[in-house]
């Protein structure tokens, strides 16, 4: 069978990440306030490499950018 079951990021984690990088998207380079839905990004596209220095905090829509671009080969 197929045991390549993807890692979930927990609650507690993604805010570590995003605490991190002072709530600063690392798409827009905006704030990322309570208000906003955010994602953590996985700079190097392997989402199970879950070391921190590989996870950006992002807001959504530019989570979607960046992964677009990246598909596009652009970035």
């Amino acid at each position: 069978g197929n045991n390549k079951t993807r890692k979930r990021l927990t609650r507690p984690t993604k805010i570590q990440v995003a605490r991190s990088q002072n709530f600063v998207c690392d798409g827009c380079k905006g704030q990322i306030t309570s208000d906003d839905a955010y994602d953590i990004h996985h700079k190097d596209g392997d989402s199970s490499n879950y070391n921190i220095t590989n996870l950006k905090v992002v807001h959504v829509k530019c989570h979607g950018r960046i992964n677009n671009k990246k598909k596009k080969g652009k970035i």
